[in-house]
């Protein structure tokens, strides 16, 4: 079965050349590789182009204006063969068996493969490994446990079905996409280990663009998904709801830290009446406590100062 490998990169001359090594190397070799170079100025071209003169007749590069990833992504779609697609960010490297052995968790033909991977920190430390939520599908995407783009093996048919990536997502693009996926029913197989690493470097990449930005519309997406779990009639998705809010209220949170009204904004627009939230690593049962007596507004206040229970 042949894939197509498409590997979008933008000013990423120190790493790009790794993640397509990563590529030709493969067990499976039966493979269409397209590099596509989104208006890099840092050198990039020239490393593609060292790439290309060492003469494997799978790998092809085209160059585009600066239009973003997911723009990149569409343009390798367009310019590739193959049933099933490997995204691949050109920061990140695959492990060598990676797309064999998701070829062959197949099965009758799933729509995606959602698999494992790892962080990997610019100082070289190595993160945790992060495993998909094996089980329900809508369960894993609220929990973000559904892999990440370079981690999991599309079907060409179902992205375009979907209408392919969203050239106006700066963030959450994969996430995005996994959503209008499962909306239009796409069938799933789980691949629970580690497949590829991803690189977290300190600036340049899309997370560390705009931190507050990226924490709206990772709320505006989680709000989607639990709108729609809310609408979806003839289901009880009431435990996936429940989560849902808190995995809001967690990032609601977050966004504290970098603008307390926007914040506060949120959490009056898309929490229930009468929300508490859970303990978790990010919220203490002191925390809980203030907040039941307090409310969100006294409890992120105190958090603020540094209180030792925040």
């Amino acid at each position: 079965m042949k894939v197509a490998v498409i590997i979008p990169c933008h000013n990423v001359a120190a790493h790009v050349a790794a993640a397509v090594r990563s590529v030709l190397a493969q067990s499976h070799q039966d493979l269409d590789v397209l590099v596509v170079d989104d208006g890099s100025t840092d050198g990039t071209r020239d490393v593609i182009e060292q790439l290309l003169a060492e003469g494997d007749i799978r790998l092809r590069a085209i160059h585009q204006s600066n239009a973003g990833a997911c723009a990149a992504r569409n343009a390798g779609m367009a310019g590739t063969v193959g049933a099933y697609v490997q995204f691949l960010d050109a920061d990140d490297v695959l492990l060598p068996n990676k797309i064999a052995e998701q070829v062959r968790l197949l099965g009758d033909g799933a729509d995606v493969v959602v698999g494992g991977y790892s962080d990997q920190f610019a100082d070289g430390r190595n993160g945790a490994a992060v495993l998909p939520l094996v089980g329900d599908p809508w369960d894993a995407l609220v929990r973000t446990r559904m892999g990440t783009t370079s981690a999991n093996l599309f079907r060409r048919e179902a992205i375009q079905a979907a209408g392919g990536w969203d050239t106006q997502m700066r963030s959450s693009q994969d996430y995005e996409l996994l959503f209008r996926l499962l909306k239009r029913g796409a069938s799933v197989a789980w691949d629970a280990q580690v497949r590829c690493t991803i690189l977290k470097r300190t600036s340049g990449s899309i997370s560390r663009t705009d931190e507050r930005a990226n924490w709206l519309r990772y709320l505006q997406l989680r709000k989607e998904i639990r709108d729609h779990l809310l609408q979806d009639a003839g289901k009880d998705r009431s435990a996936v709801i429940a989560t849902a809010d808190q995995y809001l209220f967690m990032a609601i949170r977050v966004l504290s830290k970098h603008d307390r009204s926007a914040a506060l904004k949120a959490y009056k627009e898309l929490l229930p009446t009468g929300f508490v939230p859970q303990r978790s690593v990010a919220t203490s049962a002191a925390y809980i406590t203030v907040f039941r007596i307090l409310g969100f507004r006294m409890a992120e206040a105190l958090a603020g100062l540094k209180a030792p229970w925040a």
